[in-house]
């Protein structure tokens, strides 16, 4: 079972880290396999900055992929240098990832 999760309100933080890390352990505890993947984008990128409060290695450590999008960096004239390590990519726009996960099966959550 593949999954993406989606953040672009800063406000939904601690939720979508709560959601990822049950969906982890749910995972583990089921032996269910698949991917989990969180899209960041719009205003959310600016926690993916080396000086966010937001732990990416507790998310990365859930065996989630990273996403980030490219053009709500540029919007922000964020570069990749001060993003989080854990970061796993960045693609090109948010939006067209969520459009290709969704045709490629995987289920969508937006906290």
């Amino acid at each position: 079972m593949n999954v993406i999760f989606h953040i672009d309100d800063s406000i939904k933080w601690p939720t979508v880290v709560s959601n990822l890390k049950h969906m982890s352990e749910w995972y583990k505890n089921t032996g269910t396999t698949g991917i989990i993947e969180l899209l960041i984008n719009g205003e959310a990128v600016e926690q993916a900055l080396k000086t966010s409060d937001v732990n990416f290695k507790e998310i990365k450590d859930a065996n989630v992929s990273i996403a980030i999008c490219q053009n709500s960096l540029n919007q922000r004239k964020i570069t990749d240098e001060y993003l989080q390590e854990e970061v796993s990519f960045v693609v090109p726009s948010g939006v067209v990832e969520l459009a290709v996960k969704e045709q490629q099966g995987y289920s969508y959550i937006k906290p």
